[in-house]
């Protein structure tokens, strides 16, 4: 009788011969005999597989989405459903821990409830290039919370758009990404809120800085008119969103024959060391005088430049070396003048203050802000149109508004009756190269291009 050791040895052995045999005689594989990996197949189920899971878990899981479109949080949490302990203790953490104290149009909430409870907050900046997040324990407090930041891929993106009424409208119908939320349409209030951030984005970058210099867009648009972009995307894989970056080269094509044409070229200005992006007209000329306008994107002015003001908080007059310009608490400051940041803290009566130094002499100072601009520091160079802070009524204020003032060669100036000295063009050498460059993206620009000529008749007819 055999041993149980002795059986296994013998039913091991028999087996690996039979694999073996297998093995030999078996024909090999032909590897061109099937079709390919085809990975965008294998996406859409999964994305199937995906929204079926979700519809199983829609009895149990509710995401319900708010925006704020004044900058209220307390009223976004509301909307969402976040009341109570949970909405106290929303706040708290959103503003002292997590810092996020200055909202914008365009940010949104999503509060996640399982079975009525909370289980999750997310606090989506309109910048999109990451997100707060609060966690909850079920039927407790908040767990824990944290910022996200989502890779980004970089792209660029042919368009072009005919005008029926207005740029923006053009925009908003023929400049949206097809990829710009997860499912291609526009079905919720947040991807409302990114739809008009993306084109409320674009149109600024259009007109008020790479053509405004050029073109009157209250008086000059007409119906007809054609405007072709190169953008400059941002595509985040987590959330399967696309965002607005910036234009890279643009034309404007009056439908009376006349176009704006404006390129990119990268150098490095004379005051930094880092290469920076700066557009230019065919001939090398700048598109920019030295300084914007205003700090303020249609800021109201509440008081103007004066050698004798009677101080609103003080009671007495003295001089008001600058013009106050009144917005929203919150509204973006931008720096009307490529320069390095000179000051960055509170001063008294100015509260939260920016000072910039120009060249050629000239100094800006933007006062009482809100809160300062992430990212920069005391040193940092910034360019023109660049957000240095946000709208407050910090220091001696009445409301919310930015004191803006100018220097040049240290002594006060009247902002708006300045002479704004133009950028100079681009000349030898750089002007060679950026011709160059011209050439070389007019014919990738045309490649990209999805407006492509209606092919030719065929001869004879019907």
């Amino acid at each position: 009788m055999h041993s149980p050791a002795r059986i296994r040895k013998r039913v091991l052995l028999a087996i690996s011969a039979g694999i073996a045999a297998t093995l030999f005689f078996m024909k090999p594989p032909s590897w061109s005999s099937g079709s390919c990996w085809s990975l965008d197949s294998d996406i859409t189920r999964l994305h199937r597989s995906i929204d079926s899971l979700g519809a199983i878990l829609a009895d149990t899981l509710q995401v319900r989405t708010s925006l704020i479109g004044d900058g209220f949080l307390g009223g976004a949490l509301w909307d969402a459903g976040v009341v109570g302990n949970d909405y106290v203790n929303t706040c708290a953490i959103l503003r002292d821990s997590l810092l996020w104290r200055v909202q914008h149009p365009g940010d949104t909430l999503a509060a996640s409830f399982t079975h009525g409870e909370l289980v999750e907050i997310r606090a989506i900046p309109r910048g999109g290039r990451g997100f707060y997040y609060i966690s909850f324990e079920p039927g407790g407090g908040p767990l824990s919370w944290g910022y996200v930041r989502q890779d980004e891929w970089t792209r660029i993106r042919a368009v072009t758009c005919t005008v029926t009424s207005t740029v923006w409208e053009s925009l908003s119908e023929g400049g949206l990404p097809r990829d710009l939320t997860p499912t291609g349409s526009i079905l919720t209030h947040r991807d409302s809120a990114r739809a008009i951030a993306y084109v409320t984005e674009l149109q600024h970058e259009l007109t008020d800085r790479l053509l405004a210099f050029d073109i009157d867009f209250y008086y000059d648009v007409q119906t007809g008119d054609r405007v072709h972009l190169l953008i400059e995307e941002v595509r985040y894989p987590e959330s399967s969103e696309s965002g607005f970056r910036r234009i890279l080269a643009a034309k404007y094509e009056f439908a009376a024959g006349r176009i704006v044409e404006v390129f990119p070229f990268y150098h490095t200005p004379d005051s930094s060391d880092d290469l920076v992006l700066d557009h230019y007209h065919r001939d090398g000329a700048s598109i920019r005088t030295m300084f914007l306008k205003m700090p303020v994107p249609f800021g109201r002015i509440s008081s103007p430049f004066s050698g004798s003001r009677l101080h609103p908080v003080l009671g007495y007059s003295r001089a008001h070396n600058g013009i106050d310009y009144a917005a929203p608490t919150g509204t973006e400051i931008y720096a009307v003048g490529d320069g390095v940041i000179m000051m960055r803290q509170s001063s008294g009566g100015y509260g939260n203050i920016v000072r910039i130094r120009h060249g050629n002499g000239y100094e800006t100072g933007y006062g009482h802000m809100s809160s300062f601009a992430a990212g920069q520091a005391v040193g940092t160079y910034v360019r023109q149109g660049e957000i240095i802070g946000y709208v407050g009524s910090t220091g001696l204020s009445t409301g919310p508004h930015v004191h803006f003032e100018m220097k040049r060669n240290g002594q006060y100036v009247n902002p708006a009756e300045e002479i704004l000295p133009p950028v100079d063009p681009l000349e030898g050498e750089e002007l060679v190269e950026f011709q160059a460059g011209v050439r070389a993206l007019e014919g990738y620009w045309a490649r990209m291009s999805e407006d492509l000529p209606d092919p030719p008749e065929e001869a004879g007819g019907a």
